[in-house]
């Protein structure tokens, strides 16, 4: 009679354990989909701001090139990396690749962009130009809200990322196929000192 107790009580006991485990991987699970959720849609946040940006931008060049004519390889150069641009956001997170390659032709666009505006100096019916001056706000809003996105992106990468390497979600996580996501980084040269001639 001990015995079947015995066997009963362990029977019970593997039961249990094994619920709680069960439990614990899908509650660990679940808390992994939802950071990368947070993820996704952070990173939704970031495409959303640069398509709003990168939709200001033919605006731009038809506005200068109404006024300034002579422009026209900044102008193509512009809509060039716009085109590149756009086709660099996706529906899916990028990995570490495509945000640099994304970050590299960012970098372009800004650079051109900005010429565009310093071309504004030489023509002052442009400079004075409403419609120049709205796009020129524009964009310049739509850059800030990129950045705030941005940083909110990495909170969510980083987030994600360390509840990965906490036990016991990074067992769940090599179960489940999740891994470490990549960071919006600065580039290189922003951490060098900058340099002014006086």
């Amino acid at each position: 009679m001990e015995t079947k107790s015995t066997k009963n009580y362990l029977l019970i006991f593997l039961s249990l354990l094994l619920v709680v485990t069960l439990g614990w991987f899908m509650l660990s699970y679940n808390a992994i989909v939802h950071k990368e959720e947070q993820v996704k849609t952070a990173w939704s946040q970031v495409e959303s701001n640069l398509q709003r940006k990168l939709d200001l931008i033919p605006n731009l060049v038809r506005t200068v090139k109404a006024y300034a004519k002579h422009e026209s390889d900044l102008l193509t150069k512009v809509t060039s990396l716009r085109s590149q641009a756009t086709a660099l956001l996706g529906e899916k997170l990028p990995d570490q690749t495509r945000i640099e390659t994304l970050k590299k032709v960012q970098s372009q666009l800004d650079n051109a962009t900005m010429k565009l505006f310093a071309v504004a100096e030489n023509y002052p019916e442009l400079r004075s130009s409403e419609q120049f001056l709205q796009l020129q706000s524009q964009i310049e809003g739509a850059e800030n809200r990129i950045n705030i996105t941005r940083m909110q992106f990495n909170e969510a990468v980083g987030d994600f990322n360390a509840y990965l390497r906490h036990i016991p979600a990074n067992i769940v996580a090599k179960f489940g196929g999740f891994h470490p996501k990549a960071y919006f980084k600065a580039e290189k040269k922003a951490h060098q000192i900058l340099k002014v001639d006086l």
